[in-house]
């Protein structure tokens, strides 16, 4: 018997208001293979990388064809609940049906389900929020890209302290960036839109300095601090950095 659930499809790439749409598809009863998992999708977040892809910008990198008469889904992460089990994941007894878990890379995740490899899943302690667990995987990984990259960028000899100027410092992977810099001993200084996001901010996670690119003295005061030291910039998303450098 096949169980029918919603998807978000597509089945040409382009602008997502022109391409995307919600059909109805079919488990196979085969499925998951024997190193697989079927999870129920409570929650996936939507990347600026997932935009890039379905629209086939080069920003994105290259993308697989979609051949006539079949569709792809979006979406590499997200969270849920454990459905079923393939033979071979039974035996690891690492999982269990009904466990939540996060879940990166998974193809397909803008689905009400999904076949991820039990090799792409981490399970959730109750504390961790869906919001929080359907992004915390690939946010991660980003963040120790951004200081890896930035690290290399630099050319020894330098003394220490090195600085980060980081843009979109209040998203979920400038929280992260922040948080890895500092336990490396490494300190970010943070830009962000507005006032109320530098407030809000500094509730979340105080001490690093925090300007707000609102006040029209903020170049002035970013360059106070790094003057004389090794400086890079971190650039996650939202807006340009030219305006920094």
């Amino acid at each position: 018997m096949q169980t029918e659930f919603r998807s978000i499809v597509q089945s040409e790439y382009g602008a997502p208001e022109k391409v995307l749409r919600i059909a109805k598809r079919y488990l196979k009863s085969e499925e998951p293979g024997s190193g697989d998992v079927l999870v129920k999708v409570i929650a996936r977040p939507i990347h600026r990388g997932d935009i890039l892809v379905l629209s086939a910008l080069p920003q994105g990198g290259p993308v697989a064809p979609i051949s006539n008469g079949t569709v792809r889904v979006p979406g590499l992460e997200g969270v849920g609940t454990i459905i079923r089990l393939g033979t071979n994941v039974k035996a690891t007894k690492k999982f269990s049906e009904g466990q939540r878990v996060a879940f990166f890379p998974a193809n397909g995740s803008w689905a009400e389900y999904v076949v991820v490899s039990h090799k792409s899943l981490l399970t959730i302690p109750n504390e961790i929020s869906n919001q929080i667990a359907a992004q915390m995987l690939v946010n991660t990984i980003t963040a120790s890209i951004l200081i890896k990259t930035g690290h290399n960028s630099l050319k020894p000899p330098f003394t220490p302290p090195v600085y980060i100027l980081q843009n979109a410092a209040a998203s979920g992977v400038g929280l992260l960036l922040a948080q890895v810099a500092l336990d490396r001993c490494v300190r970010p200084i943070r830009l962000v839109r507005s006032n109320q996001s530098a407030e809000r901010l500094r509730s979340v996670l105080p001490g690093p300095p925090i300007i707000s690119t609102s006040d029209s003295d903020w170049k002035n005061r970013f360059a106070k601090p790094s003057t004389g030291r090794p400086t890079w910039v971190a650039a996650h998303g939202g807006w340009a950095t030219k305006d920094i450098c």
